[in-house]
């Protein structure tokens, strides 16, 4: 029997990261499943699922952590047990793209109002870059969520519409067809 693993990961960027972290996940009989990796102001940061023989989740935990420890990965890693791919209630999924002038706290008056009609953000990429022609700071926001169904669009759009109106940004929202 196979079981789910999340582990979370971070340190220093360096050539060779994931690699490592494959060839260790290879052999304990893994499989990697997904994962989110980036590199963040040198750091290099992920989160990943993997499978592995149930036989074997300890063994690979222990070399890992040792791994990570001594140094031979250069990461920090944790460990959270999973039970897979959970079915959902019934929930949309929608996609949020957002762009306009940078402003300090706008991450979080985004999730508030997310919040507040109870989605739950499944990815979140966000960044800061230079417009074009004026060089003033903009932010960029594209978020992944779910909602229940009983949750309407209209609700939803108005919500985001008096966002969009209080920040001064331009929203988009579409159906997540993933």
């Amino acid at each position: 029997m196979k079981q789910s693993i999340v582990i979370s990961v971070l340190g220093h960027d360096s050539p060779g990261l994931v690699k490592a972290l494959s060839k260790l996940i290879v052999a304990y009989q893994g499989d990697w499943v997904e994962s989110r990796m980036a590199s963040l102001a040198g750091q290099f940061a992920g989160i990943l699922r993997v499978e592995l023989p149930s036989e074997n989740v300890e063994n690979f935990k222990n070399a890992l952590t040792q791994a990570a420890q001594a140094n031979e990965l250069g990461l920090k890693v944790l460990f959270e047990e999973s039970a897979g791919l959970l079915k959902l209630k019934a929930e949309k999924q929608l996609k949020i793209e957002l762009i306009g002038q940078d402003q300090p706290g706008i991450v979080h008056r985004i999730s508030s109002a997310l919040a507040d009609i109870q989605a739950s953000v499944d990815e979140l990429e966000t960044e800061v870059i230079e417009a074009s022609m004026s060089g003033e700071r903009l932010f960029k926001a594209s978020i992944r969520l779910h909602i229940a169904n009983e949750v309407a669009t209209t609700t939803i759009r108005e919500v985001l519409e008096a966002l969009a109106n209080e920040l001064i940004v331009d929203i988009e929202l579409n159906d997540s067809h993933d």
